[in-house]
């Protein structure tokens, strides 16, 4: 991962190579839920760990109030607990930065699902229902990009690849007409610069989305971008 730095996915990853890798409003909603849960879930386990690095601070400070001698045995126990707290302070000091790295991201993944709702289609359904309701939909369109991805690359499409998409319900009326119109197109002198054409014009479903999105998007390439999201952090 480029640049990482304490974030999991930045607001360029999550953007384009997240939800720009579907094809449906709803699918990326999924996605991104998906992705918030994780780094919800993250923030939850800090706390925990918290919870149990105070304990253990505890711990080590009345073991060191209770020591009074130097006895051999004495010293290794106080080398132990202050061992132990330089390691909590350590963890404390990372951990705090690893939260405020995943707040910042949920910060951002928020806003996203906040563009993307209007989009969906099946906004209405409860998560579960709408992840299995969109599921053709997104399959087919997937399929339809390996289709134009193959030919456009290698010139064929490979037989594990060809056989998902005649798995697919709607191979006959949409996915086979779309293999034959760009192998067709390839045959073509100036096929491959056409189809390559075509595809640049084609936009990705973040590109659809509303202007507010857009402004969204277009902030996270501008060279105060960091403001941005600084302005984002508690």
């Amino acid at each position: 991962m480029l640049a990482k730095r304490h974030r999991q996915n930045h607001d360029f990853t999550i953007l384009f190579n997240l939800v720009g890798s579907c094809h449906t409003a709803d699918a990326a909603y999924a996605l991104l839920c998906d992705l918030r849960e994780e780094r919800q879930m993250a923030l939850d386990n800090y706390e925990v760990q918290k919870l149990r690095m105070e304990t253990k601070e505890i711990d080590a400070r009345s073991v060191l109030a209770q020591l009074r001698g130097s006895t051999p045995r004495e010293l290794i126990v106080r080398k132990t607990c202050e061992a132990d707290l330089l390691e909590i302070a350590n963890n404390q000091k990372m951990g705090e930065v690893l939260a405020e790295a995943a707040r910042d991201e949920i910060a951002f993944i928020d806003e996203c699902i906040a563009e993307i709702q209007p989009l969906r289609k099946y906004a209405h359904l409860s998560d579960p229902e709408a992840v299995e309701a969109i599921q053709a939909e997104e399959w087919e369109l997937e399929l339809l990009c390996r289709v134009e991805n193959f030919l456009a690359t290698q010139g064929s499409i490979p037989a594990d690849q060809f056989e998902a998409m005649r798995q697919h319900p709607r191979f006959v009326e949409k996915i086979l007409p779309r293999i034959n119109e760009v192998s067709l197109l390839l045959e073509k002198p100036d096929g491959a610069e056409l189809l390559r054409a075509e595809l640049g014009a084609k936009p990705k479903l973040v590109l659809d989305a509303p202007e507010k999105m857009l402004a969204s998007l277009n902030a996270i390439l501008q060279p105060d971008s960091a403001e941005r999201a600084g302005s984002r952090s508690p």
